[in-house]
C-alpha cells in the first residue's frame, strides 16, 4: 500500500536530511518550506525523483497556506502516513536571555515552533486518520529538543526557544490524546546535539546520523508510545 509522508522546514538542517533519507522509503513526500525558489539542494531532489517528491511553498504560520497543502495532499492522496513537523527557529539563541527578553522575538518563535505544529496536526488530523485506516496506524513527529524540557531547564539563553519547546511538547501530548482514537501516534523527538545552523559546527552529531536514529526510533513505534517525548535513540526524556 502507498506511504505518504510530509515534512516541513525541509529546505535545509534536519528536514533535509529527513526528505534524503525518506525519499526511498514512501511513495510520495510532499517537503514544505517557505521559499521554494530559494530552496536549491531541496528542489535538486525533485529532479532526480520526481515522480516521488513534490516541493511545496508552506509557512507554516499561515493558515491559509495549510489548508491549501492539506487540499493537495487531499485531492492527490486522499491520506498521510507520516507527518513530520520539523520547521523552527531559535530566535536569539544565547543572546536571548533573562533581562534581554522582547517580546515580538517570543512571540514569533512560539508561533512557528508551538503553534505552527500544533495547527499543522490539527488540520491533517482527518488525513492522518484515513491512513491509519489503511495501514494500522499513521504518525506525527513534532522535532523538539531537550532544552524544552522543564525538569532539566537550567539558566542562560534561549529563553523563547526553550518555552516555545517546552510548548510544543505540551501540544504533542494534547494531539496524542486527541487523536489516540484513529490509531495516529504522536510523539515529540529530540534530535541530539546536532551540527546545523542552530546546532553549531561543534555539534557531536551529523544530521545522517540524528535522523538515522529518529528513523529507526518511529519504525518502532506502537500505539502505546504515543504522547512520549523520546530522544533519538529511543531514550525517554522527562517533561
Amino acid at each position: 500500500m502507498p506511504i505518504t509522508a510530509l515534512v516541513t522546514g525541509a529546505n535545509r538542517g534536519l528536514g533535509l536530511e529527513w526528505v534524503r533519507q525518506l525519499i526511498d522509503e514512501v511513495d510520495q513526500l510532499y517537503a514544505t518550506c517557505r521559499a521554494p525558489a530559494e530552496a536549491d539542494e531541496l528542489r535538486a531532489f525533485t529532479e532526480t525523483h520526481r515522480d516521488t517528491v513534490d516541493v511545496l511553498g508552506l509557512d507554516v504560520t499561515d493558515d491559509a497556506a495549510i489548508d491549501d497543502v492539506v487540499d493537495r495532499v487531499r485531492r492527490e492522496q486522499g491520506a498521510l502516513h507520516l507527518l513530520v513537523n520539523n520547521a523552527g527557529i531559535s530566535g536569539g539563541a544565547t543572546s536571548d536571555c533573562f533581562g534581554n527578553v522582547d517580546a515580538e522575538t517570543m512571540t514569533e518563535v512560539l508561533r512557528v515552533n508551538a503553534v505552527g505544529p500544533h495547527l499543522m496536526t490539527q488540520a491533517f488530523a482527518d488525513l492522518l486518520a484515513a491512513g491509519a485506516d489503511e495501514r494500522g496506524t499513521a504518525t506525527v513527529v513534532n522535532v523538539t529538543s531537550q532544552l524544552g524540557s522543564i525538569e532539566r531547564t537550567s539558566g542562560g539563553g534561549w529563553h523563547s526557544y526553550k518555552a516555545s519547546k517546552a510548548a510544543l511538547n505540551m501540544g504533542t501530548r494534547l494531539q496524542a490524546t486527541e487523536l489516540k482514537g484513529d490509531d495516529v501516534i504522536v510523539v515529540a523527538m529530540h534530535p541530539g546535539w546536532v551540527r546545523t545552523d542552530m546546532g553549531g559546527a561543534n555539534a557531536r552529531l551529523s544530521t545522517e546520523e540524528s535522523v538515522t536514529g529518529m528513523l529507526e526510533v518511529l519504525y518502532d513505534l506502537q500505539l502505546s508510545h504515543s504522547g512520549q517525548f523520546l530522544a533519538y535513540d529511543g531514550d525517554e526524556l522527562p517533561w
